[in-house]
Formats: structure tokens, C-alpha cells, sequence
């Protein structure tokens, strides 16, 4: 069923099919409150629906329709957000489809249904803090950024990578990311100008139409370390979702890079500015001929093509003079600094 919404979700226009799929005819519904045929326990979704559309269309929802008959159904609904050329209303383009059967509505499981609760709760309320953890130069001990990093409120055992994970796979990862995003650009104004902040975003969160509005005024001092909650299908829609972002002066960074889909074809493709070394790799330096030799062979890459290469997960003074003889020269980790708010680290620097 296709319909046409107002911007407060008012029907606007709604396709005959609406008789076979709720039981109205289409005058049965034009002018009518889109909230009002949605179960009272799904309207907050819907209300999330809407406000993350504008920043992430297509945006995917499942959840209860009153029919005609007045009992409820499952369905599935594509929200679109289209803004007029001739600077009218903005209005939403809806195609919605029946859950027919009851095994494929995950939402039915009950973890599914808590776990979906607990990210609209963060999302609606906005309950989201930052970290900020230290980027330094290893010589100098220098601090020349710092990464932002989300903490979630609750149980401290499910932590930030199990939240991102869950929200990917309920379909909030892109809403949750740009949360994430705008808490730490408030805090930009902050730091020292000469310093920049490292975001974490994943390739569909970078594309997304409410990014470059949630870097702020201040792009420039910003780097975004690409996440692997979602793979890199195609390099080339990748650097046109990526263009406004490098011509606003932000860069690009590698994040995790020996952990999952990064790879050489990968550095070739995104042309980063940084690669961040992940944990795996970095703690097996001092002790791997190959992670050495492997560390050592990716920094005399970078350094043929002008890219800078970060390690992560530095916690001893082994692992820092390993480091330094392959040639790494920036890094980040337990030994420099643990993540905190923002002011307990400027106090720290």
C-alpha cells in the first residue's frame, strides 16, 4: 500500500489497496492522523520513525495497524522522506506491506522486543554519553586529537560494540550512530583549536542525508573512523557519500584494520587519511614475527602513499618501543590515558 503523508504524518493520499491490506477504503483515511490506526504501544516507534527518516530515507519499521475491523496487524513500513524542488512542505512517501507470517515478526521474541525497547529509550531520551580517549604522538607524548567514544547507561557488561550491534540489527544503527555523533561534536567548542575529534561511523551512517548536519559547524576538525558494522558493497557510491565530508575539510580514517573487511583493496579504495591498527594486532607485535612483520610492511605502505598509520590498544612499554621501531609514530591506548569525560582528560593533558 502506497500513501503520501504530511510532515505530522496526516494522510495525504492512500492507494486502493488499502482495502485489502487494513479494510478502509482510501477516503477512510485521507485527513486522518497516521498515529491513530497504529497500536498505542507502537506510536512512539512510529514518532522515531519519522524523526530519524529525515536523516536516514528509506527508513525500515515493523509494527501494529488497527484494521477496519478493529482488530491489529503486523506490518512493515518503507518511510521516505521527499522534500519539494519548489520549496513547499516536506512530506513522506510510505509503501507499507503485511508481516503475514507470525515466524518472520521477530519483534514477537521477547528478547527482541527488550532489546528494541532499550535503544527507542537511549534514542527518544537522547541517553547517550562520551568518552574522550587520547590520540598521541609516541615520541613526544603529545596529545593531537581525541577519540569520542559512546557509554550507554545500565548494565556496564553490555558494552558499546553490544548496543551497535543490537541497533544494526533492529534497524536504529544509522538513528543511533548520528546520536552518538552530535553528543560528541557539543563537546568540539572545548577542546584546544589545534586539536581535532575522532567520531566513529559506519559507511551507511556517512551516506546518510542528517551527517553532515551532525558534524556541526566545525568539519574540519574532525576525522571519521569507518566502522565495519556494515561492509563497503560499493567503493564508488561510497566516495560520493564521502565527497561532502572531504570538501568540508574532514578526513577519513581505517578503523580496526587487521579485525574484519579492511584489507589493501580497501586502503586503495577509501584513500584515508589514517589506518588505526586494531588491538589484535597491535598486542602481538612485541611477541609475533608475523604481526611484526605484517605491522611493519603495512607502515612502509602507508608511508609510500602518504597515509598515517595509528595503533590502538597500546598498554605497555613493550608494546610502545615495538611499535616505534617498525616506524609507527601516533597512537592510543590505556597507557596514555583511559577514555573519560571530557574535562578529566583536558585537566590530564
Amino acid at each position: 500500500m502506497v500513501s503520501v503523508h504530511a510532515s505530522d504524518w496526516t494522510y495525504r493520499y492512500v492507494a486502493p489497496t488499502s482495502v485489502e491490506l487494513l479494510g478502509y477504503w482510501p477516503e477512510d483515511l485521507v485527513g486522518k492522523w497516521g498515529y491513530e490506526i497504529a497500536h498505542p504501544d507502537d506510536v512512539t516507534r512510529l514518532i522515531l520513525a519519522l524523526r530519524y527518516a529525515r536523516e536516514a530515507s528509506p527508513f525500515v519499521i515493523s509494527y501494529r495497524a488497527r484494521r477496519g475491523d478493529g482488530l491489529h496487524a503486523w506490518v512493515e513500513s518503507s518511510i521516505e522522506l521527499r522534500e519539494p524542488d519548489n520549496g513547499g512542505e516536506d512530506e513522506f512517501i510510505c509503501r507499507t506491506r503485511p508481516i503475514a507470517e507470525p515466524g518472520a515478526i521477530a519483534d514477537l521474541h521477547k528478547a527482541h522486543r527488550e532489546r528494541l525497547a532499550q535503544v527507542e529509550r537511549v534514542l527518544l531520551g537522547e541517553e547517550l554519553e562520551i568518552a574522550f580517549q587520547p590520540i598521541v604522538e609516541l615520541d613526544s607524548g603529545r596529545v593531537i586529537a581525541y577519540e569520542a567514544l559512546s557509554r550507554f547507561p545500565g548494565d556496564p557488561a553490555r558494552t558499546p560494540d553490544i548496543w551497535f550491534a543490537d541497533a544494526w540489527a533492529l534497524g536504529l544503527g544509522i538513528p543511533l550512530e548520528l546520536l552518538a555523533i552530535r553528543r560528541a561534536v557539543e563537546a568540539i567548542s572545548e577542546v584546544p583549536a589545534d586539536l581535532e575529534i575522532n567520531l566513529n561511523a559506519s559507511p551507511p551512517t556517512l551516506a546518510a542525508r542528517g551527517f553532515m548536519r551532525a558534524l556541526g559547524p566545525n568539519p574540519e576538525r574532525v576525522t571519521v573512523e569507518l566502522t565495519e558494522h556494515v561492509k563497503i558493497g560499493d567503493y564508488e557510491e561510497f566516495r560520493s557519500a564521502a565527497a561532502p565530508l572531504r570538501r568540508a575539510g574532514g578526513r577519513l580514517a581505517i578503523d580496526d584494520f587487521g579485525a574484519g573487511f579492511a584489507s589493501l583493496k580497501h586502503i586503495l579504495q577509501v584513500e584515508p587519511e589514517r589506518i588505526k591498527l586494531d588491538i589484535s594486532l597491535t598486542e602481538q607485535i612485541p611477541e609475533s614475527s608475523v604481526a611484526h612483520a605484517l605491522a611493519a610492511a603495512l607502515v612502509s605502505f602507508a608511508g609510500e602513499i602518504g597515509i598515517e598509520v595509528v595503533a590502538e590498544g597500546i598498554e605497555t612499554e613493550e608494546e610502545l618501543d615495538a611499535l616505534t621501531e617498525i616506524g609507527v609514530r601516533v597512537g592510543q591506548g590505556f597507557h596514555f590515558g583511559l577514555p573519560a569525560p571530557l574535562q578529566e582528560v583536558l585537566a590530564q593533558s
